[in-house]
């Protein structure tokens, strides 16, 4: 009896394949080891996870994410609200493709072919439950982000991502070094505090998974890390992009990390105070443009990204989903079983800045007690 794969893609994503190549290609490798009848599913923009829930019941056996990590994304929030066990496998199309380098889908170097191994993988990929997260009801496998640094990953065009690929991000990240940092207000783990940042990112992946093999079981401890991420020089600049693409686990890195299992982070209306690097950038920005860029307004509210994508504004409140969906691995990802750890794990570059005020109120932003 023939197997049932479903393929959800987004034809309006541009990829470096045409969608005709890439899609007999997989039937016919599909069909190598197994009888498959594969479907598919295109989304458009009025598409919801909550279309593709009645459509994952038996015969089906295989879910398959072609595309980018917004692409990911919605197959996975949609397994994840069916409370579905079925098996997704992905696709590499996009440009980053960071749930599929952490996976080990697509090898970790940045000039790596996301489809050189990709076909094998699905007719022969193993399951394995890995974590969801929850940003303001909103499923994400990565990571979501706020602040200047998070905006770099929003902010490329499609056209300029299929065009220039990761060297889009570069572009976009190098002018977030003139923007002034800001101010937020975390809840995590039984305290609040408030800290400078240009960055806070809730991850559930280890990193951008480019300059060196992950540990699989980042994916599937029951927690997410808070990073906390604030350069002020050319140096820590570069250390940030050694950590988070060249996967550099070195002190230098200008940044604070917390294991945590839901956290709230909130934007307060006053901008932070530029170090003397970023306003050399702010005054090399205004040259270059030719008149003066003014900063982004004292509000209350700012921009949050969730696995690349634009989606909503502080508060922001991001909650951990355990072993939510079931996603194909190559067969031979080992496993590392990581020991229990503390909720919150001091790491190098503390940020000195922090300031606990009060001990949480659990029913005022209604979290659990994990501690």
């Amino acid at each position: 009896m023939p197997k049932h794969a479903l393929v959800i893609y987004n034809p309006a994503a541009k990829s470096q394949v045409q969608t005709e190549v890439w899609i007999g290609k997989l039937v016919e490798k599909l069909n190598e080891q197994d009888e498959f009848l594969v479907s598919f599913y295109p989304t458009t923009a009025e598409t919801g996870p909550e279309h593709l829930v009645p459509l994952f019941k038996p015969p089906l056996d295989l879910i398959i994410a072609a595309g980018g990590d917004g692409t990911v994304r919605f197959a996975l929030a949609a397994l994840a609200k069916a409370k579905s066990k079925i098996p997704c496998a992905i696709f590499p199309l996009g440009t980053g493709n960071v749930l599929a380098r952490n996976l080990g889908i697509v090898k970790e170097s940045i000039l790596a072919n996301p489809l050189e191994h990709a076909y094998d993988y699905i007719a022969n990929g193993r399951p394995v439950e890995i974590d969801m997260a929850m940003m303001n009801g909103e499923y994400f496998a990565g990571m979501a982000g706020v602040g200047p640094i998070s905006d770099a990953f929003m902010r490329p065009a499609r056209e300029l991502k299929t065009r220039f690929r990761l060297l889009a991000y570069v572009t976009a990240m190098i002018q977030t070094v003139a923007m002034p940092p800001r101010i937020f207000r975390i809840t995590t783990g039984g305290m609040t505090f408030k800290v400078q940042a240009s960055g806070i990112f809730l991850a559930n992946v280890e990193d951008l998974g480019m300059g060196k093999t992950n540990d699989l079981s980042n994916l599937s401890d029951g927690f997410l890390e808070l990073h906390i991420v604030d350069p002020i020089n050319f140096g820590d600049y570069v250390n940030l992009g050694f950590r988070f693409v060249a996967g550099s686990v070195d002190e230098k890195a200008p940044e604070c990390i917390l294991r945590c299992k839901e956290a709230v982070i909130e934007t307060l209306p006053r901008r932070g105070v530029r170090s003397e690097f970023q306003r050399m950038a702010k005054q090399l920005r205004n040259f270059l443009a030719g008149k003066k860029i003014p900063d982004p307004a004292r509000v209350s509210e700012a921009p949050l990204m969730i696995d690349g994508e634009e989606c909503g504004t502080t508060p922001m409140r991001v909650t951990i989903l355990p072993k939510a969906v079931t996603v194909l691995v190559p067969p031979t990802r080992a496993e590392v079983q990581r020991t229990e750890e503390p909720l919150r794990k001091r790491m190098p570059g503390l940020l000195e800045s922090m300031d606990v005020t009060h001990q949480l109120n659990y029913d005022d932003y209604g979290l659990r007690d994990v501690g």
